[in-house]
């Protein structure tokens, strides 16, 4: 396959497993509903992250680079897993966060993903909401050289051409799946965020010739905003592994959720995470996978989808991102 000619490190085990969600499927009388576990992982509480990770650090490592550099939001899982990984393969690195989620409680600071930053290691480089990320991240790599270091910066959510084809990679496992379990899906629905696993998967699908509709729940930012990014990374994977960009025409993108902004639960997205969590004991996360998740439940519930639909929701993991949000879902939080 095209991508496997790119320099790959092993982070996981693949391929994850596809699971049906028979009780949830039952509860609201539509389609039947699989989901694709990347939320498993070997590190660090795993994540779709690893996907991309596996190709980003190996560019890394062929290029003699020593310490990495990253950036996210305060709580980030590509931050979380970005260190983790660099502590597997024995790579400094540095994240750099920035506090950009409003009216949050103590334990969004200190808990969940910037708890697991700590203990695995990484140096954590703060900045306020008010200042640039960009900026940072330049001044940290120029320190690094300045130490006769030689960094090697991982854009947001590892999104980039080279992050993309772990996404790549995935199409073409589902695509298999599909073949063994006897299957076809109708509808894949995915979170759109920084936009690498979206794009990655609408290269790998177009490359798989699969006939499934790609959804990508934005959680950030309306569709107009999104679809320049997905295009955008879309046109570099493609460039990367020598393709035509056709998989642009099939961007398909759901913003009904993504407000009252990033990081920010919703009534829906909360709804999403209690069923998933009491119909099949699996654990959304706030940020983005449940706000995915609220997209397929409301299209359900206004009759898109009807019982010969076959729908795919791939976890990307993020739940521990829930021991930072406690107010909002503990009984006993006051």
């Amino acid at each position: 396959m095209l991508h496997e000619r790119f320099p790959r490190v092993e982070l996981s085990q693949w391929p994850t497993p596809i699971e049906p969600l028979d009780r949830l499927s039952a509860a609201l009388g539509g389609p039947r509903i699989s989901i694709k576990r990347d939320d498993f992982g070997s590190i660090a509480m795993g994540g779709n992250k690893l996907r991309k990770l596996e190709y980003l650090l190996a560019d890394a490592q062929a290029k003699g680079c020593d310490a990495i550099v990253t950036s996210g939001a305060l709580q980030s899982n590509h931050a979380r897993l970005t260190a983790a990984a660099a502590a597997k393969l024995g790579l400094e690195c540095h994240i750099v966060l920035i506090d950009e989620v409003p009216d949050r409680r103590p334990a969004y600071y200190n808990s969940a993903n910037r708890l697991i930053d700590d203990v695995v290691g990484a140096e954590v480089h703060l900045v306020r909401r008010e200042d640039s990320l960009a900026e940072a991240v330049t001044r940290c790599t120029e320190q690094l050289q300045g130490q006769g270091k030689s960094p090697y910066v991982i854009p947001v959510g590892g999104s980039n051409p080279i992050g993309c084809l772990g996404y790549v990679a995935c199409a073409r496992e589902i695509v298999e799946q599909e073949r063994v379990l006897g299957r076809s899906f109708t509808h894949i629905f995915v979170v759109s965020g920084s936009g690498g696993t979206h794009a990655g998967l609408l290269a790998g699908l177009h490359l798989s010739k699969s006939t499934s509709e790609l959804i990508g729940a934005t959680i950030s930012r309306p569709v107009e905003k999104q679809r320049p990014i997905i295009e955008a990374l879309v046109d570099g994977v493609s460039a990367l592994l020598g393709i035509d960009a056709a998989a642009k025409s099939a961007i398909r993108l759901d913003d009904s959720m993504y407000l009252p902004g990033y990081g920010l639960p919703n009534d829906a997205s909360r709804e999403a995470i209690a069923l998933c969590a009491r119909y099949e004991g699996i654990l959304l996360d706030p940020v983005y996978t449940s706000k995915a998740m609220a997209v397929v439940i409301d299209d359900i519930r206004t009759g898109r989808f009807g019982p010969k639909d076959d729908l795919l929701f791939i976890h990307t993991g993020g739940a521990p991102a829930l021991f930072a949000y406690q107010e909002m879902f503990s009984r006993t939080a006051s």
